[in-house]
């Protein structure tokens, strides 16, 4: 917009101040005029934690500037569930209007994974009270590109359109781990009278573990999977009494890389002599 040209040099100063004044009047009105035409929807990164149908996916950076959605809760949108760990999104492309082209995956049979992926489209929107949401809409494998407007209208998608709520920021950066991502074990305060015990780590939220590594002076430990913890258990049967360290490392299933350790103290057993004084001993 092109702002009115006033030549103050030859106009009094209190009317100059006048004109000073309008110009000021004039250009905040334009502006308002302006802004009052852009969209009532906004855009915003896709970047984030999405909750489609009790599910959750991860909207995270792939590279070369694109994104992929890696599924971190199970996510139903027809009759297969798509299960943790999943790249369910792959080549996620912001385009000049501001939405996102990519592919899905579909399923061929009885939940058979289709090796063709289908064109799918992305628009981050805006709830008038603020909240941002996902719209995504979906194309079968070898038809058209779904398109999705800057007010939220869909245009070309073969299957339909889903919205989401967005559950979370996305859990750090890409093989970044998030503040909240930790892993934890047993306190070691207190030294251990048992020479078996567990240890339960529990999956990050919105980032499940993938892989875990456990080992105890060198030796790795078995571990298995219950519900939202991967269970391992320290057997110091036939170990000497000392200091031990059981080492941690593991993935996520975003691809973050966590670590820990700790150092454990086993216990001296008391003995009873026969003059009912107690003396230490070691504990076999």
């Amino acid at each position: 917009m092109r702002l009115p040209r006033i030549h103050t040099n030859s106009i009094p100063r209190g009317r100059r101040l006048k004109a000073l004044l309008l110009l000021l009047l004039f250009t905040a009105t334009a502006m308002t005029l302006l802004v009052g035409v852009l969209p009532a929807v906004a855009t915003s990164s896709i970047e984030g934690v999405w909750s489609f149908n009790g599910g959750q996916i991860a909207i995270q950076p792939e590279g070369d500037g694109k994104f992929e959605g890696i599924v971190v809760v199970p996510t139903k949108f027809a009759e297969c569930t798509h299960v943790v760990g999943e790249q369910i999104w792959t080549e996620i492309t912001q385009q000049p209007d501001g939405s996102y082209w990519g592919l899905h995956q579909w399923f061929l049979g009885p939940c058979e994974r289709n090796p063709a992926r289908g064109p799918t489209a992305w628009r981050v929107l805006q709830e008038p009270n603020g909240a941002s949401y996902l719209k995504v809409c979906f194309s079968h494998p070898g038809t058209s590109q779904p398109t999705i407007a800057a007010n939220g209208t869909a245009a070309g998608d073969t299957y339909g359109c889903d919205d989401s709520a967005l559950t979370a920021a996305l859990p750090g950066s890409s093989g970044t781990a998030a503040d909240h991502e930790r892993l934890t074990l047993p306190s070691a305060k207190k030294c251990l009278s048992l020479r078996v015990f567990k240890i339960h780590l529990l999956d990050p939220r919105y980032d499940p573990l993938k892989t875990v590594t456990i080992t105890l002076k060198g030796r790795k430990i078995t571990t298995s999977r219950k519900g939202k913890y991967i269970v391992a258990t320290i057997d110091l049967k036939g170990l000497p009494r000392a200091a031990f360290t059981v080492k941690i490392h593991a993935t996520t299933i975003l691809g973050h890389h966590l670590s820990a350790s700790r150092t454990y103290h086993t216990c001296v057993k008391k003995i009873v002599t026969n003059s009912g004084r107690k003396k230490s001993g070691s504990k076999g």
